[in-house]
Formats: C-alpha cells, sequence, structure tokens
C-alpha cells in the first residue's frame, strides 16, 4: 500500500494535493516502514488525510501526536503536540495555523 495518495481537486486555481494515510487499530501508519517521508511545504499547502475504520478504538477517546512545531516555535524532534479526536465527518486539525 503507497504511504500517500495525491488527490487533485477540480478548479481552476492552483491545485491543492491531499494526501491519503490510513492508520491501523491502533494508530499507526498502515504503510511499510517506521517513518512517512512528507515532501517539503507547497504553494498551496498539501494536506493530509487520515483514513480511521469506524469502528477502531482510535474513535473512542483518541489523539494524533505531530511533531510540527506552532506557528513561531523551533523545530524539536523530540516535542509532540497533542490532538484529541472528536468523532465528526470530516475532522480538520489546522496543524500549522
Amino acid at each position: 500500500m503507497a504511504v500517500a495518495l495525491p488527490h487533485h481537486s477540480k478548479s481552476s486555481s492552483p491545485r491543492k494535493v491531499v494526501y491519503l494515510l490510513p492508520l491501523t487499530d491502533y494508530g499507526c501508519p498502515d504503510v511499510a516502514g517506521t517513518y512517512i517521508y512528507m515532501p517539503p511545504p507547497t504553494d498551496p499547502a498539501y494536506s493530509i488525510c487520515f483514513q480511521i475504520q469506524g469502528t477502531s478504538s482510535i474513535c473512542r477517546e483518541g489523539s494524533l501526536w505531530v511533531n510540527i512545531p506552532a506557528k513561531g516555535e523551533k523545530f524539536e524532534r523530540s516535542k509532540y503536540r497533542e490532538y484529541k479526536y472528536v468523532a465528526t465527518h470530516p475532522y480538520q486539525i489546522p496543524l500549522c495555523p
């Protein structure tokens, strides 16, 4: 299974790429390997869509942990921020405000 599948919108404005990342029942990326490598930032910014099965334990009090720094903060590989999962469709998390 591919790490990310680009999906393009059908508009005349610059194309926004959306990557699909399926997650296991434990919340781990459902791909080969340990890390997910994403391309550098683009303009317009791309999105990552996490695919979670409705019966997954993630849907019950799950969290997304990312090491993307908040705006104005320096990147630290071992510093993570938590985003609580709220069961809505679609659920959007602004990682870089």
